[in-house]
């Protein structure tokens, strides 16, 4: 086999892995996580479920992939935020409205996003798996450095640690919002009020 038809043949399998990644996507976004089967994914792809599984072993083990993706989508969005130099109110403000947006739009996938976050830790210590900061943490993690690299925010902090339980607020504001019936406008509101309470703790005066 040559080179040329060798790399075709990666490029239409990765093509087809990313179809079902998609395809998953949509539907869990439209469905849920739980409202979605394999049988659903392989349908909405228009592929053989046995294609499913030469890419993955389990509906599991692409609601992680779709996580991963998230993961690289945060460091990319906040690398763009980043780069616009804003006023740290300004960027946590554009973070805020962001947050609020993408939840109204994809609130079905915090299931995918939050499934195996909160397993024991004794479980996690036992596999020795690595804990990979979520998508918001990231974020969170490069905003609160730049109110400290601006002298806005304490440096006697643990950034990472703190970013970590602004996610965990947020991610309960999410869900409430969801159980309120997802009132128009009304997460927005919710988060910048939390946001106002909770960075007081890190301003310098």
């Amino acid at each position: 086999m040559n080179t040329t038809e060798s790399s075709r043949k990666e490029r239409k399998r990765e093509q087809r892995r990313q179809t079902l990644i998609d395809a998953a996507t949509h539907l869990f976004a439209t469905r849920g996580y739980a409202g979605t089967t394999i049988d659903d994914i392989v349908s909405e792809a228009d592929v053989a479920k046995v294609t499913f599984y030469s890419y993955f072993k389990s509906k599991e083990e692409i609601a992680l992939e779709i996580k991963r993706a998230g993961r690289e989508e945060a460091r990319e969005y906040i690398e763009t935020l980043s780069a616009k130099q804003l006023p740290v109110d300004e960027m946590i403000e554009a973070f805020i409205n962001d947050v609020a947006e993408w939840t109204e739009k994809n609130y079905r996938l915090l299931d995918v996003f939050c499934d195996q976050r909160f397993s024991p830790m004794m479980e996690r210590e036992s596999t020795n798996t690595e804990c990979k900061p979520e998508p918001i943490t990231i974020c969170l993690d490069v905003i609160i450095k730049r109110g400290q690299d601006t002298g806005r925010f304490r440096q006697d902090i643990d950034r990472l640690r703190i970013a970590h339980l602004l996610d965990l607020a947020i991610l309960c504001e999410q869900y409430h919002w969801v159980r309120l019936g997802r009132p128009k406008g009304q997460l927005k509101e919710k988060l910048g009020v939390y946001f106002d309470f909770a960075l007081r703790g890190l301003n310098l005066s």
